[in-house]
């Protein structure tokens, strides 16, 4: 009678993101979470559940990490593509896939192989105008780093590397340090003393570095509002530069490290 005349309290509701599925008790909870989760349509998705992932490693683990989610992990296994993630209609959709998904073989790298000259600039601007509307592309940059001082803690920049949106290797070179190296970092860098010996100097790498990122104007005429200038991708941009000796105008930076999306819940 007493179970009849009381019947049991609705469950408290939910509150569902639904983007990534994480559940809060209060809606503003949820509202918060909105607006600092930058949910968007560049972030990769579950192809059986579309659950939001911050990252391909969290949609990896989502899919076949040590607990993954029971229905997904099973239909991924079946005709999911193990490198790219993914998912097709049909074990043959799955097969012809498995043919062109490769990883590309290494590029050979030297200090004396500079394939972008002048005249490669100027057709490659011309390409970027007709593609995009008349905007310069973009370039991505990463720096490598030996270290100087009697402890090695000293930044100094020992190769560069640029390529374009194609993944096209536009420029890479050794950089000749200022000061004595005191550490390689070898495990990290994978550089030693060889590949610095004939190295070429600083002042010149930046001078080429700017000229491909300015389209090939001559330096000393480069618009300081960055008109004809690329995008310049990478991460931790303010440290490549800084050891690169040079500046860029900030609106034409953009730096993976200060993107939202890919940062940690305590943004960092």
């Amino acid at each position: 009678m007493d179970a009849e005349a009381n019947p049991p309290l609705n469950p408290t509701k939910r509150h569902k993101c639904s983007a990534c599925y994480k559940q809060y008790k209060k809606k503003e909870h949820l509202i918060e979470h909105m607006k600092t989760s930058y949910h968007s349509v560049h972030q990769p998705r579950c192809g059986v559940c579309q659950k939001h992932c911050k990252s391909f490693e969290s949609l990896r683990e989502h899919l076949t990490g040590p607990l993954p989610k029971g229905l997904c992990s099973k239909i991924f296994s079946q005709q999911g593509c193990q490198l790219c993630l993914t998912l097709f209609d049909s074990p043959t959709s799955l097969l012809d896939h498995r043919e062109i998904c490769r990883l590309s073989a290494p590029t050979r790298l030297g200090t004396n192989d500079l394939p972008y000259t002048g005249s490669q600039i100027d057709c490659q601007d011309s390409s970027d105008e007709n593609r995009g509307g008349g905007r310069p592309g973009a370039v991505a940059m990463d720096c490598e780093m030996v270290g100087g001082g009697s402890d090695g803690s000293l930044e100094l920049c020992a190769r560069v590397c640029l390529v374009d949106e194609d993944e096209n290797l536009i420029f890479h070179t050794y950089v000749q340090p200022q000061i004595p190296v005191t550490n390689y970092r070898y495990d990290i860098t994978g550089l030693t003393e060889v590949h610095l010996r004939d190295a070429m100097p600083l002042k010149e790498v930046r001078e080429k570095v700017l000229q491909i990122l300015y389209n090939g104007e001559s330096i000393g005429k480069v618009r300081l509002d960055g008109g004809k200038a690329r995008l310049l991708v990478g991460h931790d941009l303010a440290h490549d530069l800084d050891c690169l000796k040079m500046s860029y105008p900030d609106h034409m930076l953009r730096d993976t490290a200060k993107y939202r999306p890919l940062m940690k819940t305590n943004l960092l």
